[in-house]
């Protein structure tokens, strides 16, 4: 598989910088912030994308969504996309990738942030981000809850397959009962130590492997097999990690998905 070549962390943090030097000197831009690896810096790889939010004075927002000449380099514009009323996404003609998003001054109090860091701050921004970015904390996980879906996701997505559906079948299986099982892993283990801040807020799935890197190995792994394959496996490994915290209620639901699939 080839790669991209020419990229450093100079490039990323140049673009960076050009960024703000040009919003800067635009009168309707009241605030910069970038997010995610363009935040935090120190995990910047070739992959990273450039995330960020540009805050601007309520009347002129919508004109920066549509018009890009502000970005840099905005001749090289390959792709560029409206994914959301305020977000875009932009790929320049070398591959290098944009995930932002354009709100009014008045919408950011509606905003969700993980990590962040300011760069242009006319208008309060820090606090208001800090403000946002705790509101935006992960929500505590259900046992009982997500115990309980991951074995109706894996009962469902198995009767799909069985009825020819393979592609819902797929989404129910390595998708939505992965997500269930990924909580469960968070509820039950402990990560690799030293990686306990790098959770992603808003996903279970980023940096799952950093954190837990076998069984994401184990997890991988089961998601190549066949459907059914694949859901008989990830059950074993929903009942070793969550091991000794199953009640005989929980036996029991497993007793019943197995013996209506026919697994015993």
């Amino acid at each position: 598989m080839s790669e991209t070549t020419g990229f450093s962390i100079e490039k990323f943090l140049a673009y960076s910088d050009q960024l703000r030097i040009n919003l800067d000197s635009r009168p309707e831009v009241v605030g910069l912030v970038f997010l995610g690896s363009a935040a935090d810096t120190s995990r910047v790889d070739q992959w990273s994308d450039h995330d960020f939010f540009v805050i601007s004075v309520d009347e002129q927002a919508e004109a920066l969504r549509q018009n890009l000449d502000w970005l840099p380099n905005h001749e090289a514009i390959s792709i560029a996309v409206r994914e959301t009323d305020h977000g875009l996404k932009v790929v320049y003609q070398d591959g290098q990738v944009l995930e932002f998003a354009v709100f009014k001054d008045s919408e950011l109090d509606t905003v969700s942030a993980g990590e962040f860091a300011v760069a242009l701050d006319k208008c309060n921004l820090q606090h208001r981000m800090q403000a946002r970015a705790e509101k935006s904390l992960a929500k505590p996980v259900n046992p009982k809850v997500e115990f309980e879906l991951f074995l109706c996701q894996l009962l469902i997505g198995v009767g799909r397959a069985r009825r020819g559906e393979q592609l819902i079948a797929g989404q129910h299986i390595r998708s939505w009962a992965i997500n269930n099982l990924l909580g469960l892993v968070r509820l039950n283990l402990a990560p690799v130590p030293g990686t306990e801040a790098i959770a992603d807020n808003f996903t279970r799935y980023r940096r799952f492997e950093k954190q837990y890197p076998v069984l994401g190995e184990q997890i991988e792994a089961a998601q190549q097999l066949p459907l059914e394959a694949c859901a008989r496996q990830l059950l074993h490994l929903a009942l070793e990690v969550c091991g000794g915290s199953l009640s005989d209620a929980h036996l029991q639901q497993v007793y019943v998905v197995r013996h209506r699939l026919g697994w015993i």
